[in-house]
């Protein structure tokens, strides 16, 4: 395992705001305190499960035409490796976000094109296995927990709920739908999107109840429900879009997204925001204003259902959720754009550029805040090889306290 320390380069904001051009001088920006980088060259398409006790990444490594994950337990004091699992070299590639809970990690394993895939439970101190549950197809979004059960989308296999302690299915949604998003709960249901696969081709967001799997409601809509949803005050926000979360439609389609807000209670369609391209990452809800990020190069402020507030530029592609933290929140486009935006107003407090001269970033990944760091997950491409990188920043004094 290699933890090194770069400084990588602050640029002053170029970012625009479509309601509040920021003119004075940007606040002082995040410093790296530290920077993981795998042993192996690959992707992380995953967020970071950030606790306590450390920071759990998982990877897609690649070595010619050898595809296998690695998931990775990094000392959030030093940025090195305590233990790295991946089943002796066969753990598929995985795109899963892990889930902690109770000193169990959960997380899938496969991406499209995998079969014979797991969710697989470890003992969070040591990385050995505890349990692993077999499916028929990849588990690509990230677990969750609740009322002693773990969530976890597994393709055209539809959703699972398996115990927490002993991996025993409890029930499985299954329709002629296909779910990748990681779910989201809320009271006694939870809730999801569905996508588009080689045998299902039907978009929905579908409310299931938490207790016995069974559909509540399931709401047509236009565009594959790929983004991960929230439920707050009584509303689903979630994002649609069309194409893959590495590149846009291709012809004959024409790119196009939109943030879908329902009724939680009924399942009706309150309102749509459409957006120039897809909205893959999960949107956050700060009082009034829900702010997303879209493929279409912007970060959205949205205000009084689908008015927008205000509009940042953010220099690419956005396809990660976005973090909040206090009254700051934080978002990160593909080529590693990050800013700190004041929800109220879009006004950007600071930016900063991961991109330094020889290496390309790629960011999917959400960001994540625990007391006063900043994790970013990244690619970063040199020409030669991809390193799989987390790199740890310390935010300034008045910001931080997420999670």
């Amino acid at each position: 395992m290699r933890s090194t320390c770069r400084a990588l380069v602050l640029l002053l904001p170029i970012v625009g705001c479509r309601c509040n051009q920021p003119t004075a001088p940007a606040a002082p920006g995040p410093q790296v305190v530290w920077v993981f980088e795998a042993p192996r060259p690959g992707a992380i398409v995953a967020t970071p499960c950030v606790t306590s006790q450390a920071i759990f990444i998982a990877a897609a490594h690649s070595q010619g035409l050898n595809r296998t994950g690695a998931v990775y337990a990094v000392d959030p004091a030093t940025g090195k490796a305590r233990w790295t699992f991946d089943r002796d070299g066969q753990l598929l590639p995985t795109a899963s976000s892990p889930l902690f809970v109770n000193d169990r990690l959960y997380f899938g394993e496969g991406m499209h094109g995998n079969f014979a895939c797991r969710l697989q439970c470890l003992n969070a101190t040591t990385g050995k296995p505890r349990w692993d549950f077999a499916t028929n197809d990849h588990v690509e979004g990230g677990p969750v927990e609740a009322d002693g059960l773990v969530l976890f989308p597994a393709g055209n296999d539809g959703l699972y709920a398996v115990d927490a302690m002993t991996g025993k299915p409890k029930w499985n949604f299954r329709a002629d739908v296909h779910i990748d998003s990681s779910p989201v709960v809320s009271g006694n249901r939870a809730f999801a999107g569905t996508g588009k696969s080689r045998r299902f081709a039907n978009y929905q967001v579908v409310c299931l109840d938490l207790k016995t799997g069974n559909p509540i409601w399931r709401t047509p809509v236009n565009l594959p429900a790929w983004g991960d949803p929230v439920c707050v005050d009584g509303r689903v926000y979630v994002g649609l879009g069309n194409g893959r979360l590495t590149e846009s439609a291709h012809p004959p389609e024409t790119p196009a997204g939109c943030l879908a807000c329902l009724d939680a209670a009924t399942g009706e369609l309150l309102w749509q925001y459409p957006t120039g391209d897809a909205v893959f990452g999960r949107p956050a809800v700060v009082g009034e204003r829900v702010i997303v990020g879209s493929r279409d190069g912007n970060l959205y402020g949205l205000r009084n259902g689908a008015t927008e507030n205000w509009m940042i530029s953010m220099g690419g592609p956005v396809v990660a959720g976005v973090a909040v933290a206090g009254t700051r929140v934080y978002a990160v486009s593909v080529n590693g754009r990050i800013v700190c935006v004041d929800p109220s107003n879009g006004h950007v407090v600071w930016q900063h550029e991961l991109a330094r001269p020889g290496v390309e970033p790629q960011v999917f990944a959400t960001p994540v805040i625990r007391g006063r760091r900043l994790y970013v997950a990244a690619e970063m491409a040199t020409g030669q090889s991809s390193i799989v990188s987390l790199i740890c920043f310390e935010l300034p004094e008045s910001e931080g306290n997420g999670q």
